[in-house]
């Protein structure tokens, strides 16, 4: 099923088991027909990121939210050394395009990067697969303490407050593991305003692709902070300071790109957030209902 809600479902647990059990046989079925495409991990990760921010909108009242949470993160971070391996290959390459000094230690460094294996290892897969399926299997089975939009408004809420207080939290210190922590509350706000698109699309889409654009931004952001650490022995001095500056200035022209995005996109408190998309909410199942009176009752009691 599509990663959104389904106006012709109003049971938000079944509609959470879906949508978690879709993205993880996604993640299962890329592993047995795609072992050796080069965006494998890419993929993999994705199915994951998705996953977990589904299950941040419900955490409050999903009992067992930290298991499931602590399993597709440490899943994901056992693939991740490898995928970083590429982007820090795609970043250089990127840097290496131009023309001056900067760009010719840029590839002078991929040249001397050891390239990506053609194929993941093939127990680090096996691994993933093994943790994936067991999540996959309970999801089946996953209860939620609250239904309809109570089941929905504290995760939303406490997602978007976590990315607010994450965006002060680097704009105060300035350092790159606060670039990326806040980056990580902006993707699984991203993820959650996609899977509540139908209930306004035409408003819920523009606030989402702020979302993207930031969660992009940070994301460069946080890759150019990997390959500053990165930086070899090897490169003459001048090579090697003309690179740091350049990955330096990039890295401050994102942080401003993304204050200037997250400023707009977080302008709200959490509370008038949810406030306001819980009226689009219930308009939305209202308006289904009415439209179709053979869908089921707004109220009716979870499965």
């Amino acid at each position: 099923m599509p990663f959104q809600f389904d106006p012709k479902e109003p049971r938000i647990a079944k509609t959470v088991r879906h949508i978690a059990r879709d993205e993880l046989r996604g993640a299962l079925d890329k592993l047995a027909t795609s072992p050796g495409e080069g965006s494998l991990l890419h993929g993999l990760r994705k199915h994951i990121k998705k996953t977990r921010g589904l299950l941040r909108l419900v955490a409050p009242v999903f009992p067992e939210f930290h298991r499931e949470n602590a399993v597709l993160r440490d899943a994901a971070a056992a693939i991740s050394e490898l995928r970083d391996a590429e982007v820090m290959r795609l970043s250089l390459t990127r840097l290496g395009a131009a023309e001056d000094a900067a760009g010719a230690a840029a590839r002078q460094m991929l040249a001397a990067v050891a390239p990506a294996p053609a194929t993941p290892p093939a127990a680090a897969l096996s691994a993933f697969g093994a943790r994936i399926a067991e999540v996959h299997d309970r999801a089946a089975h996953w209860t939620f303490e609250k239904k309809g939009w109570g089941a929905l408004a504290p995760g939303l809420a406490a997602t978007f407050h976590d990315a607010r207080r994450r965006m002060t939290r680097a704009a105060h210190d300035g350092d790159d593991e606060h670039f990326h922590a806040w980056r990580s509350r902006v993707k699984h706000h991203w993820y959650q305003a996609r899977l509540l698109l139908p209930i306004w699309p035409e408003m819920m889409t523009a606030h989402a692709d702020i979302a993207d654009r930031l969660g992009e931004a940070l994301g460069q952001h946080h890759d150019l902070a990997v390959l500053a650490r990165a930086m070899p022995d090897h490169l003459a001095p001048e090579a090697a300071v003309a690179l740091s500056t350049r990955i330096e200035d990039e890295k401050t022209r994102l942080e401003t790109l993304s204050f200037f995005l997250g400023e707009r996109l977080f302008a709200e408190a959490p509370e008038a957030l949810v406030a306001r998309w819980g009226a689009w909410y219930a308009l939305w199942r209202q308006e289904d209902h009415a439209c179709d009176p053979a869908l089921p009752e707004v109220e009716e009691a979870e499965d």
